[in-house]
């Protein structure tokens, strides 16, 4: 049985902690490194051989998406196994386009956690029937699925609008005109297929970006 080395990303400490404790009792699982944003999980991959991350879609640091391409890019072995409470067909497509090996819902439990590791160093993915049925019902969908890369400055203003700021409070905070905030609130609207500010907030949070 090959001796595994998993990055736990995950940056609540506690679900970190829980998970982390389950894991050591794995037989097959030799060393578990940790990190809490982005910036830690790549790191912790220049400096050690990682075989899977366990990678949460909302963390600080680089959106999600940009990270799972940066280390399919970068680290091209390392096994990608998203863990999260986000379950949308948006997310889902992006992260499989982006290179992921696999997605287990938290609200399913360590036992489909072990599963999927098990399955995704057999046979390279793991994809859950939830998974499969949410590709089934919308194979259709999946060319037209919006991408959900934004700029920092983009995450930086969805952020903004996310605590409520009004445009007058925004051009305030990023010392532009208020015609220049509400044009580039509108832009945001267009890349992200929204067509309010409310179908943009929840979009944010669908998608794992704030």
């Amino acid at each position: 049985m090959k001796q595994l080395t998993l990055l736990l990303a995950e940056d609540e400490i506690m679900v970190r902690q829980g998970l982390k404790a389950l894991l050591y009792q794995q037989p097959n699982i030799r060393i578990i490194h940790e990190a809490g944003n982005s910036d830690e999980v790549l790191a912790v991959l220049a400096s050690n051989n990682v075989d899977i991350i366990l990678l949460d879609v909302r963390m600080p640091g680089m959106q999600c998406i940009l990270l799972v391409e940066q280390i399919r890019r970068n680290y091209p072995d390392v096994k990608i196994l998203v863990i999260t409470g986000l379950f949308g067909t948006e997310l889902i497509f992006n992260l499989l386009k982006a290179g992921i090996h696999g997605f287990v819902q938290k609200m399913n439990g360590f036992d489909e956690i072990e599963k999927a590791i098990d399955q995704i160093m057999i046979s390279n993915q793991y994809l859950s029937s939830d998974v499969i049925e949410i590709i089934q019902q919308n194979v259709s969908y999946w060319k037209y699925v919006p991408p959900i890369k934004l700029t920092e400055k983009e995450v930086a203003l969805l952020k903004a609008i996310v605590s409520g700021l009004t445009t007058k409070a925004i051009a305030e905070k990023f010392d532009i005109p208020a015609s220049s905030a509400e044009t580039n609130r509108n832009r945001l609207m267009k890349k992200t297929g929204t067509q309010n500010t409310a179908e943009l907030i929840a979009y944010a949070f669908r998608n794992g970006i704030i």
